[in-house]
Order: C-alpha cells, then structure tokens, then sequence
C-alpha cells in the first residue's frame, strides 16, 4: 500500500492540481472563491452508481405510486447503449451510445451533446461527486485503468466533445499518476473489456476511491484534482500460502465503518478484503477456500452491497447455486449465509429491513428473473417472485440491477420496468412503450437502466428512449 500524506503532496500531484485549475476556466466552470462551502448531498439525488457509497440502492420516503406512473419527459434517440444515469444538483446526465444529455431533472429540458471519439466510450457508469472547489462538482468518467474529471457546469455545456474531451478536461489519474492532458487518459483507457459497473468510483467524504482494472490495485484520491490519498495493490492482501494475485470483482464502501470493502478472487474462491478508507491499511480478509464458495463471474457484476456496518456478498456453491453471505464490515467476521436455487446473479439492492436478490431461474428456453426478500438481520426469506421476463444484458453485462424505492421494488427487464411491493412482492405495475422492429412489427420497449429515484421522478434508459417518470 502506497499512501501520500494529506500534507505533503508531490510537486508533480500540486502542478496537476494548479494545472487542472487553471483548464476549468476555459469552461467557465463555476468556482467557489473559498469562503463558500458546497452545500451537503441531499436525499434526493443520485450521484453515483448504486446511489451511495454502500451501492444499496435505496432511496427512502418515497411514496411509489401503485398504479404505472406518467410520463413526464422523453428523449428519443437512434441507439441506446445507455450508461446509468447519474442525478444532481436536479440535473439528469446520461450517455448513450452517441452523446450525452444533460437535462433537467423535472421538465427533461438541456442539451444533447454529440460526442466524438473516446470520451465516455467502453467506459463504466460515471459519477458526480461534490468538491470543495467547484460548485457544480466534478463529473468523473472512469476509463477502465484512469478515471479523469470533467467540468459539470450544467448551464454551459457544449454541443460537442471530441477526443477526450480537452475543453473540459479538469484533471485524470490512475490512483499513482496524475495529469491534466488528454493524451495521457487515451495511453490508460483500455475498451470495455476491461470495463465493470462494479468498479465505477465510490465518492465519500471529498475522496474517489477507484478500482483499477489492469494493475488490479484500489486507490483513493482526492475528487478535487484527482490527486493521490492511498494506492493499496491487492495482491499485498493475498494469503501467505499464495502465489498470485487476487483478481477484483467489485468493491463498495461501508459509511458505518469507514471501510473499504473490495471482492476479489483466488483462481475460483470468493475472497474479501477489508481497507480503512482513509488511510488504505489492510484491516482483515475472508479467504472463501475454507468453504464450497465459487466466485461469480466477471460477466455477474453487483454482487457486493454495504449497509449500516455490514457487507453483503453473492458468490456460487459447488452445484452452482446462488449463495448470499452477511460480513461484519469493521472485523470481516462472517454472519449468516443464505443458498437460493438460481442459475445466475443479476443484482442486489436494500432496504430498511430487507435485502432484495435479482437473479435468474433456470427454465427451458430464456430465463425469467427471480426477486427473493431476505430479512437483512438474519437472512430468513421473506417472499420470492418470479417474472416471466428475462433480464437485459448489455451494454453492460450481467443485467440492471433493482432499486428500492419506498416500499417498492424497481427491476428492470426485456418488458420494460416492474414494480413489485416491498412487504409483499405483489405486482403493482409494469412500465413499457412499444418500439418499432425491422420487420415492421412492434415490441416491448427493454429496461436498459438501472431505475434511478430522485426528488419526484423515476429516470430509466429502454429501448431507444430516456424517460423521467413522476412517482411522487
């Protein structure tokens, strides 16, 4: 684990910082002149993938319609290839496989911006972290290795990016270096291979804290200027028994705690490793050799969650079922485990009580989606629900996982978007357009997106189109 000292950066890491600075200007990036302080994330927005440090993907005190919502806004476009949308500042940005809109949360007024070349192509969801700077924040695109920061600025975005984006380019770092030219984010973006909504930054407390996909190491910088705070190399974190590194899976941070949780494996075990987010030291690990767990595959993303102090993880057994286990986030001890009969792991969500499981049964033909309602003490199944619906895939593999709204649960699929009630697991509505085939016939629009809550709307990306949806 390499760590800078939060008084001492190097020369190199306070150019950058002057230089990134100085670029935002040709943006006219809105700056704060020191005595103002960004104002505290509200409830209502959606600054990253899976909403908060933890990924739980819960937006609670919201009353969720029990009938299918209206339509107050739609785009629509010539392709999707939707990135999950990210919310703030009542702001909508969200990137399809040609541009990116940047809309108003209520109205779906803004700019579609063209984009032209790499930025934000074959890249992981993006996020939107405050920053003591700049008060529109600073809006992060991750490029499988780097991550690189752009101006926000809502009101003045271009009509046009090209390359990697130069006019707003604030600054990029790969956790050790970092840097203000575009250039130097193009030598470390390496396609969508290497790209994984699960290591899509985590913003907390000023700090981005970042998978890297290559040097398969975790850091931690600063969301101003991207300078460096920690840079830990999982394979220090490999048990001494062990020759070879530890592949990461995901990684999620428990507020509770301060922890920094990252999924990884050794060849096919499940292993867990447990750092302290401000300093990057290794507190403790769970070596899943002494069970019968599989690791799931790179291709079954959001198996990691973290609520309240304790770590939730989704690996396979030896007949390959679906198997959910309850770590102590401060101590790695574990608690309790949970097998359910699936044959593939879609996504995880929580909320206050439960714990909600997305995942696929297998069936003749396609298979539909199964949503499970664990008790998040004990892991008792509360109710399960089968949809006769298979899960969406691409453009980033592994299908969209659910969003807990309320007392509802959101789970996009092939037919659109389904409401199940929390307590329950009863259907309440199911949300979809038709769209136009090549044949001349007419289908369900797909869910492509994640359901993102904020303030009164329900923003999803299907098929062809981007809509906000009023739920409140």
């Amino acid at each position: 684990m390499t760590q800078v000292p939060e008084s001492a950066p190097s020369r190199r890491a306070l150019l950058a910082g002057l230089g990134s600075l100085l670029g935002a200007g040709c943006l006219g990036a809105s700056r704060s002149d020191g005595s103002e302080r960004p104002a505290t994330d509200r409830d209502d927005e959606w600054r990253m993938y899976g909403r908060d440090p933890g990924r739980s993907r819960y937006v609670p005190d919201i009353d969720v319609p029990r009938e299918e919502p209206e339509v107050v806004w739609d785009r629509q476009v010539g392709a999707s290839g939707w990135r999950p949308p990210v919310v703030a500042d009542g702001t909508v940005y969200c990137q399809y496989a040609n541009g990116l809109f940047v809309l108003d949360l209520e109205t779906g007024a803004g700019r579609l911006t063209n984009t032209y070349g790499g930025f934000g192509r074959g890249t992981g969801p993006m996020a939107l972290p405050r920053t003591e700077i700049y008060r529109d924040g600073t809006l992060v695109v991750p490029y499988g290795e780097a991550i690189a920061g752009y101006a926000a600025a809502p009101k003045r975005f271009p009509g046009e990016i090209s390359g990697f984006g130069d006019g707003l380019l604030r600054w990029w770092s790969d956790g050790e270096t970092v840097g203000t030219d575009a250039a130097g984010i193009g030598s470390r973006s390496l396609g969508p291979e290497f790209t994984s909504v699960s290591s899509a930054p985590v913003a907390v407390a000023g700090d981005l804290v970042t998978l890297h996909a290559i040097s398969d190491s975790v850091s931690a910088v600063r969301a101003d200027d991207g300078n460096p705070r920690w840079r830990y190399d999982l394979e220090d974190a490999a048990p001494d028994d062990w020759d070879h590194g530890v592949g990461p899976l995901g990684h999620v941070v428990d507020e509770a705690t301060d922890t920094v949780v990252v999924a990884g494996r050794l060849f096919t075990a499940p292993y867990l490793i447990g750092l302290d987010r401000a300093t990057g030291s290794l507190e403790w690990t769970v070596d899943g050799r002494t069970t019968d767990a599989r690791a799931r595959s790179s291709g079954e993303p959001n198996g990691l969650l973290a609520r309240d102090g304790t770590v939730y993880a989704v690996s396979m057994n030896a007949e390959r079922e679906l198997r959910l286990l309850a770590v102590d986030a401060a101590s790695g001890e574990r608690g309790w485990k949970r097998t359910l009969s699936r044959s593939a792991h879609v996504g995880l969500a929580a909320g206050d009580d439960r714990l909600y499981s997305v995942a696929t049964v297998s069936q003749e033909g396609t298979d539909p989606l199964a949503i499970t309602a664990l008790d998040i003490e004990d892991g008792r199944v509360r109710w399960e629900r089968v949809l006769e619906d298979p899960t969406r895939g691409p453009p980033l593999a592994g299908g969209q996982p659910p969003t807990v709204a309320g007392n509802a649960v959101l789970v996009p699929g092939e037919r659109g978007l389904h409401a199940l009630e929390g307590t329950t697991g009863d259907h309440l509505w199911t949300f979809t357009e038709t769209v136009g085939t090549s044949g001349g016939g007419e289908t369900e629009r797909a869910a492509v997106t994640p359901a993102v809550v904020a303030d009164d709307r329900l923003v999803v990306g299907t098929t062809l189109a981007l809509y906000g949806l009023e739920v409140a």
